[in-house]
């Protein structure tokens, strides 16, 4: 015989009131190992897993956002770098071109090296800030051996002479200073003159007759009779010549062989006029 519908509505009320008075105990008592309630591990146990994946997925997505963030800025960073080291390495072959290039011309002509004359390295450490090309300071003194007058050149080029010293650091007037002076002949015709710097990046040869060839690209050289260089070191090239009509000289602007506007690293020939005055002697 079946069950009336109002025996099944009992049924069913019976069920969701034990139901009820399960999920009140659950809640009510505690687990003996956590102190946390019946009813919150069940659903922890149940949820857990669920929340552990979302959190893994979430993470995920987070961190491929955050990966990609950063592979943009690395890319970016070593855009740069490359940019840098292509930049270094067209310049440390132009330094290397440079200076192949005046060592064929110094064997070709039989012009002194630096290596033959005593020499201390030093560092630029300074630069005078109101006349930025004209003067600079070095980490090199009397305690090893410099003394005024002295040459400083770098591996290319003169730079300058010493014109004030102390025990650990010196000043130097470099070549592109108006005030400076230095004896130089073209090396093709040995025709003299006087340099004169143009308190910029470049000097001026003066005293060349204007009836003088003097071609674009020559090499001048130190003559040795200002006392202080000694004859046959590379000074620079001839950049610009000019006949000025007015005066029976010709302009010849020159590039100097040392970048005297950015140089780091100098040499000290620690030769004095007396030694210069002999070796001229003996020449």
């Amino acid at each position: 015989m079946s069950a009336s519908p109002v025996q099944r509505k009992t049924h069913w009320w019976l069920a969701a009131l034990l139901l009820g008075q399960l999920i009140l105990m659950s809640v009510n008592a505690r687990h003996p190992s956590s102190e946390q309630s019946v009813f919150r591990t069940w659903m922890m146990s149940v949820f857990s897993p669920l929340v552990k994946v979302g959190d893994a997925v979430i993470s995920k997505i987070g961190g491929g956002f955050s990966g990609l963030s950063e592979l943009r800025r690395a890319k970016s960073e070593n855009e740069e770098l490359r940019q840098e080291v292509e930049r270094l390495t067209i310049a440390l072959n132009e330094s290397r071109e440079k200076a192949a290039q005046y060592d064929v011309i110094r064997n070709t002509y039989g012009l002194p090296s630096l290596l033959q004359y005593r020499q201390v390295a030093a560092n630029v450490i300074a630069r005078d800030t109101s006349l930025w090309f004209n003067r600079l300071t070095i980490d090199r003194g009397t305690l090893d051996g410099v003394k005024r007058d002295m040459p400083v050149a770098t591996t290319t080029g003169i730079v300058g002479r010493v014109i004030s010293v102390g025990p650990n650091f010196a000043q130097v007037q470099v070549i592109t200073d108006s005030n400076a002076g230095v004896g130089v002949m073209l090396q093709s015709t040995r025709a003299m003159g006087v340099l004169k710097g143009l308190n910029n990046a470049r000097c001026e040869i003066k005293n060349i007759p204007s009836t003088e060839e003097v071609p674009e690209g020559e090499t001048v050289v130190t003559n040795g009779l200002d006392r202080i260089y000694p004859k046959g070191l590379i000074v620079g090239t001839t950049e610009r010549v000019e006949n000025d009509g007015s005066t029976p000289w010709k302009r010849i602007v020159v590039n100097p062989a040392a970048q005297v506007d950015r140089v780091e690293n100098v040499l000290v020939l620690l030769i004095d006029a007396k030694e210069l005055k002999l070796e001229e002697t003996i020449k």
